[in-house]
């Protein structure tokens, strides 16, 4: 039989662990959320590697996002169009690239339109050309920091009625201090408009 002290010292023990703080508990992982988002590298895969961290970043926040060297257009476009078509859970497509992978992200795009799949979100960090953007884009985010021939702002193809921004981060009022080409692919703030604008893409499916 239990006594009065050894009772009393239960109950305690057993206040107490009711009223621990929530910093206490174990925190639960964060639920991936579904679609397709691909971050795509630059020439030699050597000058983005701020899109690594953005990956690391995504995953933090339950986004899964895959980082990849430049892949062959048609290829990939058709891996992602079976995908798309395979499983709900494939949708919807975000596209990120820097330099040639932000090339890569209007080529791929354009890949996939005549297969009737829609990209839901370009980023793109210094394109080394123009685009163009095409039809089957939803909405594209262009951050550059050149002039009209390199690193500069791109272009809508004929039937886009998406959303198209260039974003000047060299003048005006988006300018960032020390931006440049081989640079702007880490910068954290642009990390943190690319997040929101990813999870806005992917809450809209």
């Amino acid at each position: 039989m239990m006594s009065r002290r050894s009772l009393l010292a239960a109950a305690s023990a057993l206040f107490m662990t009711s009223f621990l703080p929530a910093e206490a508990a174990p925190k639960a992982k964060p639920k991936l959320r579904t679609g397709q988002v691909y971050l795509i590298r630059g020439f030699a895969n050597v000058f983005s590697t701020g899109l690594d961290t953005l990956g690391k970043q995504l995953a933090a926040d339950g986004v899964k996002a895959e980082v990849l060297s430049l892949p062959n257009a048609d290829f990939f476009a058709r891996r992602i169009a079976d995908k798309y078509r395979a499983s709900k859970e494939a949708r919807p497509i975000v596209l990120v690239g820097h330099s040639l992978g932000a090339d890569m992200t209007f080529a791929l795009a354009r890949a996939l339109e005549p297969m009737k799949i829609p990209v839901a979100l370009i980023i793109s960090f210094d394109p080394t050309g123009k685009g163009p953007v095409p039809k089957n884009v939803k909405k594209a985010l262009n951050f550059y920091t050149g002039g009209e021939n390199l690193w500069s702002p791109v272009t809508p193809m004929p039937g886009f009625k998406g959303d198209l921004a260039n974003i000047n981060l060299r003048q005006g009022d988006t300018a960032i201090k020390g931006i440049g080409h081989f640079n702007i692919d880490k910068n954290p703030g642009l990390h943190d408009r690319a997040i929101n604008e990813i999870m806005k893409a992917l809450r809209a499916r």
